[in-house]
């Protein structure tokens, strides 16, 4: 299976998903409630200076 191969990435700062961590958010993955917060309210990227600075 292929799917194990490929990890997802928050779509604001770019983390790749860590088992066991972060949290799904309507089918996508979050490094944080803040990243999730920011993309509920319409941020799509990582703006400089943003949640995490993108690990």
């Amino acid at each position: 299976m292929l799917f194990g191969l490929f990890k997802r990435k928050d779509p604001i700062c770019g983390m790749k998903e860590e088992k066991g961590k972060g949290l799904e958010q309507s089918g996508k993955w979050f490094c944080s409630p803040d990243c999730a917060k920011k993309y509920g309210a319409g941020q799509k990227e990582m703006k400089a200076g943003s949640c995490c600075g993108g690990h």
